[in-house]
């Protein structure tokens, strides 16, 4: 154990703090201790130095012998609860290397089956919080070292970088979950996120488009990206169902598509409107995807379908972004996910009831499709109502006249009809409609 100088070539300070040297468990640590350096330092520390010199080294071997203590203190609680632990369990208590933080992920059983998506953005934000702890903590070595007070230093770099609140949530409560699964089979005697609140944020959904907004896309694409809109608008799919939609999921007979659903792995059945019918059977089976030159697009990772996806939203001056001051980026307001949106959101206001709606978008709770997928604008949300509750409830004086029934209806009753009446059923309703 020994105090240290950082010096240069010249024997000139490079650092103006005491740093200390010490072994334990067999290995040799080195750490700035907090002390800075007063005075004129000799030459060689050991000679003496001027007063206040001697001072610093004495403040400073003093900070070293207490950095040892705690230390060693660290060693004996977790040989202490080692003991306990194979008492109670009759097995080793086990440790976690840091730097096999996603690979331990990876091997965690989940409750359903993770897509590769899902498993390749936590991964993410798992390398990146072990580089963090790397970087910034070089000694700690596995998950069990790890403290509130790094963790609360890691939250401190989300919030340098502006991460939108609820990105700030979720990144934190993957460690959270990861570290409270491990527990005390890993060495993990208190889990260091507990404790830690969630920021509060309002999240931004994406909004549904209107129907000329619909159309001006439609009028500014071409090709493939014509297609997949036209997809993304009858179906409500994600963007990557659409583009890498394979022949096995088109049922032309049936009139159905039975796509699993790359997010979540749910299967969505969703019925072939014309158009997109008409869309399908006009493509060549040249391979597995119904649609080769859009996948091709979506698996490219630079200047693929969405480089392709907002020029069509600028050429149909569409506005997509909303300003936010508290994040980083400003937030999509619009994009090709609000054709899902625009989708459930047509569905349910039309009176589609929900287990249909939920059975066409592999939804598989209530909550979600609610919470962020059904956006009714005022007017629409009120024509919806209007429709569906009682005159009486709506302040409404008359009931709303519903065309396209009443002319299916006559048509059915026309053949028992004399022609007198039939000609008498088709001017009431004309005059029903002129009203």
């Amino acid at each position: 154990m020994g105090l240290e100088l950082r010096r240069d070539k010249n024997h000139n300070l490079r650092s103006k703090w005491w740093y200390g040297r010490y072994t334990l468990d067999g290995k040799r640590r080195f750490v700035n201790l907090g002390v800075e350096v007063k005075g004129a330092p000799p030459n060689d520390l050991r000679k003496t130095g001027n007063t206040a010199f001697e001072c610093s080294r004495t403040l400073a071997q003093a900070r070293l012998g207490d950095f040892l203590k705690e230390a060693q203190g660290r060693k004996t609680a977790t040989q202490h609860l080692q003991e306990l632990y194979e008492i109670k369990a009759g097995e080793s208590l086990g440790q976690i290397s840091l730097a096999e933080i996603e690979q331990v992920w990876l091997n965690l059983p989940a409750r359903r089956k993770r897509s590769a998506l899902w498993e390749k953005n936590q991964c993410a934000t798992l390398r990146k919080f072990r580089c963090f702890m790397q970087d910034n903590h070089p000694s700690v070595e596995s998950l069990s070292q790890i403290t509130p007070k790094m963790v609360r230093a890691w939250l401190k770099s989300l919030e340098a970088k502006k991460y939108a609140p609820a990105t700030y949530n979720d990144k934190m409560k993957l460690l959270r979950r990861f570290f409270s699964k491990l527990g005390p089979e890993a060495g993990i005697v208190r889990n260091p996120f507990d404790g830690i609140p969630t920021k509060d944020c309002e999240t931004v959904h994406h909004q549904p488009f209107t129907q000329d907004e619909m159309n001006r896309i439609l009028q500014h694409s071409a090709g493939a990206i014509h297609s997949i809109f036209l997809v993304g608008m009858c179906t409500g799919m994600r963007l990557g169902d659409c583009c890498q939609m394979q022949w096995t999921a088109v049922d032309l007979q049936g009139g159905f598509l039975m796509v699993t659903t790359s997010k979540t792995g749910e299967m969505a059945e969703i019925p072939l409107f014309p158009v997109l019918r008409a869309e399908i059977e006009s493509q060549p089976r040249t391979g597995k995807y119904v649609f080769p030159e859009a996948a091709a697009l979506y698996q490219k990772r630079n200047f693929g379908i969405s480089w392709r996806i907002r020029k069509v939203f600028k050429d149909a001056e569409i506005e997509t972004k909303q300003v936010c001051d508290d994040r980083l980026q400003d937030a999509t307001i619009k994009g090709f996910h609000s054709l899902r949106t625009t989708w459930i959101t047509t569905a349910l206001s039309a009176g589609v009831p929900m287990e249909l709606v939920r059975r066409v978008t592999g939804h598989s709770t209530v909550e979600v499709v609610l919470k962020h997928y059904f956006r009714p604008g005022r007017e629409e949300f009120r024509e919806a109502l209007e429709s569906a509750l009682p005159v009486a409830l709506t302040g409404g004086t008359e009931e709303r006249l519903d065309l396209p029934k009443e002319v299916l209806q006559l048509g059915k009753e026309a053949g028992s009809l004399k022609y007198e009446e039939l000609v008498e059923r088709v001017e009431a309703l004309a005059a029903a409609v002129a009203a």
